[in-house]
């Protein structure tokens, strides 16, 4: 109860001043409403001036918002209250012209001049240089993050990014979204491994969407989807940024990162390239208490675990080629590869007090860590109208390899009595993944979407771990109860159809229905039953509404049901080593994790409100369970019984031409039942989230960030979490007409994110404590140069942008 005590003595009065500064925030500007001027030239490609009318469209429904004719190129739409719009540009001299403008943030946009050309023609998003909110709630629910000109920016990795993004939680279990649960990830539309995330480029992030109700087009595992969508096309020629990022952690110590990104576009074709390496140094601290206060039965153990970790080499690369065609149509392949070689200094000590032992359990462990990820990926679109239908096809086929060698030396004191062991350990886990798929979607002339697809997925897992001890001549004894073959196949066919429509110019609706025949086979060594086998089939509806009330007030709601399936590696029953009576397992018999959610929202003005309920059946968990004797205990991924979970949101953005501020406030309940593991139920609790990420621009000198959350303690019945928190300062600089960027970030400034928290099990009441390095000050600078053509405008290539913007 030791480390209980120091938790709730931790000084409050920061605490205390961050909550005040983010209810500060958002009270005085939640009912803040910004009016936006949005203006332009159209122009020829040899650069005549046009006459026209330009037409503000609903991004939801197209309907007209506002219209004003131009006879010499420049036009001018005041007073528009949406944050996003459609821009239609309409003349006998030109094809019809539509593009997508984000207006969020900024009072006035100038779109410079605008090319046209005798064709119809779909331009992209057209990207607006300058201040933009850090995120924005769509008109369909989803929260848009904005990366680039954010503190976000500065981070040495996109699961970096992630877990200072708002409403997004890092954890042990690892992504998950405030108030929803486990986040499965997208990369520009199509799904990827949390393997694979580390072969994406954090330079290469441009924003991210948050879709806590996804429609049936998306895969139907995990709570929410996280989609993380790179930097668009640029124009004719070519660019290069350098990026040297030195970081430096009293807790951990130093580390550097290395980013090159360069694109080339010539006509038709483009191609992109990126090199990342990272080096250094990272630490992770672990502090477990476990306690069995029965006179019977007593024992005390007091456990600390410490990784420190070497960065030898870290590195992800990538090389892509995408060659557009007619109307939008295009082709396009990329590689991506991602190479980690890490050393470990693992120290373990264990501290067992019984009626009958007074004992020190000690090990030390060099660990070789070695991973390897390579993908590639086929893409090709073809556009089949001019209102948007087409038929996409395509597939991705990825490797992943791990291994590890461990040398471990035990020295354990017993009641005075010392002992000595050597133990040794290589495991090997290669993954590989084939995932294609197809996609047709038609769009109606009047307004609608229909769209139907099929996707494949084939896992295979061969995995193998060999655990001995070494006696004093050399001999090796394996442990039977850790030494483990294991493979497991899975196949999952999906189809799915999806329909969104419109009711009238004020209210817009999807329907959509996914099937998924799962078939998996397991295998494993040291199980007597070794071989398990399984078939199911699930059916995933989904539906939403959306309303427009009038041009400030817009309400939605929305129903969808998903499922989460155990990681491969949480299903292997082999006991991982930690210490002498430590251990981590999976479970072969571990279910997968159903969710039926609701979801109300409301948008007023810069205001944005959400609602929601989800129920969970036999959600996925884990605990630390006894293991054979009276001092093991093993962490071991469980199924509890079901669970409910209540939250709402509510977020406000705003921006003055110096000032730009993102906050939200969250809070939910959420309990969880058990009746096969024997937990102790808690009394439940709601927890609160709060967010701000402002940024201050300080005349032409420079900008400053302030980033800071807050996440309070929560009782879900089972597991009590303490609370934990951030402040991220930042500052930046460019030079020579934005060709150099300097930015300096001191983050976690006070090393109060880590999570900790107690729960009580089988007679045991656990306490934990995980600490990592988060406190850390870091200089970046960054080097931009490239011959561009001319261009007022960059569109973006056809991907998973332009379905969001459709429904």
């Amino acid at each position: 109860m030791q480390e209980k005590q120091e938790e709730m003595d931790r000084p409050m009065p920061m605490r205390y001043t961050l909550i005040s500064l983010l209810l500060t925030l958002l009270s005085a500007h939640a009912f803040t409403q910004d009016r936006h001027t949005l203006t332009g030239r159209v122009a020829s490609p040899t650069g005549e001036l046009q006459m026209g009318n330009a037409l503000a469209l609903s991004v939801r429904d197209s309907s007209l918002l506002q219209g004003a004719s131009f006879l010499e190129g420049d036009f001018t739409l005041a007073d528009l209250p949406q944050h996003e719009v459609l821009l239609k540009l309409t003349s006998i001299q030109f094809g019809d012209t539509i593009l997508y403008v984000s207006l969020a943030g900024r009072s006035r946009v100038d779109l410079g001049t605008l090319i046209v050309r005798d064709n119809p023609e779909l331009l992209g998003e057209v990207e607006i240089t300058g201040d933009v909110p850090l995120f924005t709630t769509r008109a369909d629910g989803v929260l848009q993050v904005n990366v680039a000109n954010t503190v976000l920016a500065t981070s040495s990795s996109v699961q970096e990014i992630l877990s200072r993004s708002p409403n997004v939680i890092s954890d042990d279990n690892g992504l998950s979204v405030f108030g929803r649960g486990q986040a499965i990830l997208y990369l520009n539309g199509k799904r990827i491994t949390q393997e694979r995330l580390g072969s994406v480029s954090a330079a290469q992030v441009k924003s991210i969407e948050i879709i806590t109700n996804p429609p049936a087009s998306y895969d139907a595992e995990g709570q929410a989807v996280i989609n993380i969508i790179t930097k668009a096309d640029m124009p004719d020629g070519y660019r290069a940024t350098v990026n040297q990022q030195g970081t430096w952690s009293q807790y951990a110590g130093g580390a550097t990162n290395t980013q090159i990104n360069a694109t080339a576009k010539k006509g038709r074709i483009d191609v992109a390239g990126n090199f990342d390496l990272r080096r250094g140094n990272e630490r992770e601290v672990l502090n477990t208490t476990r306690t069995r206060p029965a006179d019977t039965d007593y024992m005390n153990s007091q456990l600390r675990w410490d990784r420190q970790r070497d960065y030898k080499d870290v590195s992800n690369y990538s090389l892509g080629m995408s060659y557009a065609l007619r109307g939008g149509s295009y082709a396009s392949v990329e590689y991506n590869g991602f190479h980690e070689r890490i050393d470990d200094d693992l120290q373990s000590r264990n501290f067992i007090t019984t009626h009958t032992e007074d004992s020190r359990y000690s090990s030390r462990t060099a660990r070789i860590n070695l991973t390897r990820n390579n993908a590639v990926t086929v893409n090709s679109k073809t556009m089949l109208d001019t209102l948007g239908s087409y038929l996409f096809v395509g597939g991705q086929l990825s490797t992943y390899s791990w291994y590890r060698d461990d040398d471990i030396r035990e020295n354990n004191l017993v009641n005075n009595d010392e002992t000595i062991r050597v133990l040794g350990s290589h495991q090997n886990n290669p993954i590989k993944i084939l995932s294609p798929q197809a996609d047709f979607v038609h769009v109606f002339p009047r307004g609608g979407r229909l769209a139907f697809g099929t996707k494949l997925s084939i896992a295979r897992v061969a995995a193998d771990l060999s655990f001995y001890e070494i006696g004093e001549g050399g001999e090796h004894t394996p442990d039977p109860q850790r030494t483990n073959d294991f493979s497991y196949d899975e196949t999952i066919s999906a189809a799915y159809t999806q329909y969104d429509g419109i009711i009238n110019k004020s209210i817009t609706y999807g329907l959509g229905l996914r099937a998924e025949r799962t078939h998996y086979t397991l295998y494993t060594s040291i199980r007597e039953q070794s071989t398990f086998r399984d078939t199911y089939v699930n059916l995933f509806p989904q539906a939403q509404i959306a309303i427009t009330a009038s041009p400030d007030l817009k309400l939605r709601a929305a129903y969808t049901s998903r499922i989460i399936r155990p990681s491969y590696q949480s299903l292997s029953p082999a006991l991982i080593y930690q210490d002498a009576f430590t251990s981590s397992a999976g479970n072969p018999d571990l279910k997968p994790e159903k969710v039926h959610a609701v979801e109300l929202g409301a948008a007023w003005r810069m205001l944005d409100l959400k609602a929601g309920y989800s129920y969970n059946i036999t959600p996925m968990s884990g605990a630390a369970i006894r293991g054979d004797d009276d001092k093991s205990y093993v962490l071991k991924a469980i199924n509890l019984r079901r669970g409910h979970n209540y939250f709402a949101t509510a977020s406000a953005t705003f921006s003055r031409s110096w000032f730009t501020s993102t906050n939200s406030v969250s809070v939910s309940y959420s309990k969880r039942i058990d009746s096969d593991n024997g937990f102790t139920m808690l009394a439940v609790s709601p927890q609160v989230y709060l967010y701000t990420n402002n940024k201050i621009n300080v005349g032409r000198l420079f900008s400053l960030q302030l980033l800071g959350w807050y996440l309070g303690q929560r009782s879900q019945g089972l597991y009590f979490d303490y609370d934990r928190w951030l402040v991220t300062l930042g500052a930046e600089k460019e030079f020579l007409n934005k060709a150099i960027k300097v930015s300096i970030t001191a983050n976690d400034m006070y090393h109060t994110s880590y999570p900790s928290g107690h729960y009580d099990v089988g007679q045991t009441h656990i306490i934990y404590q995980r600490t990592f390095n988060t406190d850390y000050y870091r200089l970046i600078v960054t080097y931009t140069f490239g011959q561009l053509k001319k261009s007022s405008y960059q569109s973006q290539s056809t991907g998973a942008t332009e379905n969001s913007r459709v429904r």
